[in-house]
């Protein structure tokens, strides 16, 4: 058996460690989330629902952006939260690209579809750590996650149950554990990156 690549407790300990000692950034990151996200509600236009959801996936990119950051060391800030609008096109088409892969790997008999969502799911961090464009965020996701589709898959499990912990404490655990998900996640393809040469 290959010798894993990254250390599950290794990530989830970061993740909390950054998380905790960051709360108020990543609290104002989410509240922002949500305010986004809320926002059509008041206003029945189309256009504003489409505003919205493109501002949702920016905050959330910039949410990523904060993890890379203090897993390189750096330090995040709220500006961060919006730096990837330059990315947004290249994020919508690798995602339509990873979309239609995976969908075809589940039509084919599940298994291969949760490999290939195993193998491609590091696309954002690509597009925004070395805005690599659509498909070289997607080949570079695949690149640096061979021979680790087993490993990810049980640190998506712990996640998830990390997670659930997180709802079962009044749903107020998730304003830590969602942070600490995506800083552990920028902890892996980092981990990732560095073990193929980037």
């Amino acid at each position: 058996m290959a010798e894993p690549r990254f250390s599950i407790g290794d990530a989830v300990r970061f993740g909390w460690t950054t998380a905790t000692k960051n709360l108020g950034l990543f609290l104002m990151a989410m509240i922002i989330v949500v305010m986004i996200s809320i926002f059509p509600v008041f206003f029945d236009s189309a256009l504003v629902a489409f505003v919205s959801w493109v501002l949702s996936i920016v905050v959330t990119l910039g949410i990523m952006r904060l993890g890379l950051r203090f897993v390189d060391g750096g330090r995040g800030e709220l500006a961060d939260l919006f730096a990837n609008i330059p990315l947004i096109v290249s994020y919508l088409i690798a995602s339509i690209i990873v979309a239609i892969i995976v969908t075809v790997g589940f039509l084919l008999l599940v298994i291969p579809g949760i490999y290939l969502g195993l193998r491609l799911q590091f696309y954002p961090w690509s597009i925004i750590d070395k805005e690599s464009g659509p498909v070289g965020s997607v080949e570079h996701s695949w690149t640096i996650t061979r021979g680790s589709a087993w490993q990810l898959f049980l640190f998506a499990i712990v996640l998830f149950f990390v997670n659930v912990l997180g709802l079962l404490a009044l749903g107020v655990g998730l304003l830590v554990t969602v942070p600490l998900s995506l800083v552990a996640f920028a902890h892996v393809y980092r981990s990732l990156e560095g073990s193929t040469g980037g």
